[in-house]
């Protein structure tokens, strides 16, 4: 890959791409090429075409070109049925600056070892529905997550595992949602993004939680249904069998220091970033130069469709 604009990985991620997502060195330049032609001869997606942008892609497809093309149509496609979440992404806007400080989702640093997928804590609790919905938190999230895919090779490699610490949300505000914008959420996450998500492990869960689950399940794709879904009721010591103390915040039992450091930390990073992600709301496609069949019109329920959940008593 020496003629290509790749940052160069470590031995042991390069062993798991090659087991684990059909790597080959030797045919990347011509995948890229490949997936370069396949948009210039589309014509209607608007969308990077850099080394490293367009290999993120391949390692999260398996280096399936076909899968590429399939992921990459409904991640641009998505953009134009989700202004709410993927317009106005500039960090230093005020209110886009208070969600972020909020830190609902928050990466965190490290891991066991070094080909682990990383780890992405949501907090619950830390959101406030009286200042916000969950379209901003979303926004929020996926901030993050493209500069993970942009700059994190180990996630890119490895996928990503959540802890999700529903610690005092059954004040209702974080399960009243649109049904019609939570279908779209959910393909965004699942068949448009190209972060693979390992599974997910829940803490602090009220009671009657398995509607949640079950509603959570409901919306994931077949593949999804079968990763890891662990609630952990409110015990710290369950969630330390997976993920030590070294590799976790205080909150949570762990060595790391406060969850705020790490909030603080990303709210910087997205700042810096702040060039590159009002530029990519710039990307997207123009239906108008389609030769295909759009990948989500088939959703008929992102178009119109509209109900909502009621709020779950979960107390």
């Amino acid at each position: 890959m020496a003629d290509l604009n790749i940052r160069p990985i470590s031995d042991i991620l390069r062993k798991k791409a090659k087991a684990e997502l059909n790597e080959n060195e030797n045919l990347i330049a011509g995948e890229l090429e490949a997936i370069r032609t396949w948009m210039k001869q589309s014509q209607h997606i608007r969308g990077r075409t850099d080394d490293q942008f367009l290999v993120g892609f391949l390692r999260a497809c398996k280096h399936s070109i076909q899968r590429v093309k399939e992921k990459m149509d409904i991640y641009y496609s998505i953009r134009s049925v989700l202004p709410e979440v993927m317009a106005n992404r500039d960090p230093l806007d005020p209110f886009v600056r208070q969600v972020i400080k909020m830190g609902v989702s928050v990466p965190l640093p490290k891991t066991v070892n070094s080909d682990d997928p990383k780890i992405m804590l949501i907090r619950g609790n830390a959101f406030n529905g009286d200042v916000c919905d969950f379209p901003d938190i979303l926004k929020v999230f996926t901030m993050i997550g493209d500069i993970q895919f942009r700059d994190d090779d180990q996630m890119l490699i490895c996928g990503e595992t959540a802890i999700v610490d529903l610690g005092n949300s059954s004040s209702g505000h974080f399960f009243n949602f649109n049904l019609s914008f939570l279908k779209k959420a959910a393909i965004l996450n699942q068949q448009g993004s190209p972060l693979r998500q390992k599974g997910f492990h829940f803490i602090n869960t009220p009671r009657g939680f398995d509607i949640v689950i079950n509603v959570f399940k409901g919306l994931m794709t077949e593949k999804n249904r079968d990763k890891t879904i662990i609630s952990h009721g409110s015990s710290l010591e369950s969630l330390h069998k997976y993920f030590p103390k070294s590799i976790l915040p205080a909150e949570y039992g762990g060595d790391l220091g406060p969850v705020q450091q790490f909030v603080d930390d990303w709210e910087q990073k997205l700042i810096d970033n702040r060039e590159y992600l009002i530029q990519d709301q710039s990307l997207g496609v123009d239906e108008s130069k389609r030769r295909t069949t759009n990948p989500i019109a088939e959703e008929k329920d992102l178009f119109g469709t509209v109900g909502s959940f009621r709020k779950l008593e979960l107390d």
